[in-house]
């Protein structure tokens, strides 16, 4: 019979914090249309990400002028997050 494997355990609080470093991805912007269409399925136009919001919004009004009857739109922000090790608990 064997001797179970002894070891310590050394618990630490976790931060779930946004990431500012120098190194993370940036935040970016999108926008995406609401919209049903005539088989009650959204759009699915999406503006392309961008670390500017206000190019989504400018894709936005690109789409309400090709599509007049499109007018409901989801801001989409991808904003990093990252795990933080505190210490000890």
């Amino acid at each position: 019979m064997s001797t179970p494997a002894r070891g310590t355990f050394r618990f630490v609080n976790w931060t779930l914090r946004p990431d500012r470093d120098d190194d993370a991805p940036p935040v970016t912007y999108a926008f995406r249309c609401l919209t049903l269409t005539g088989n009650d399925t959204e759009c699915e136009a999406r503006s392309e990400p961008s670390t500017d919001p206000t190019e989504p919004q400018t894709w936005a009004f690109g789409h309400l002028r090709e599509h007049p009857e499109h007018t409901s739109y989801a801001e989409v922000i991808e904003r990093p997050w990252v795990m933080w090790r505190e210490g000890p608990a």
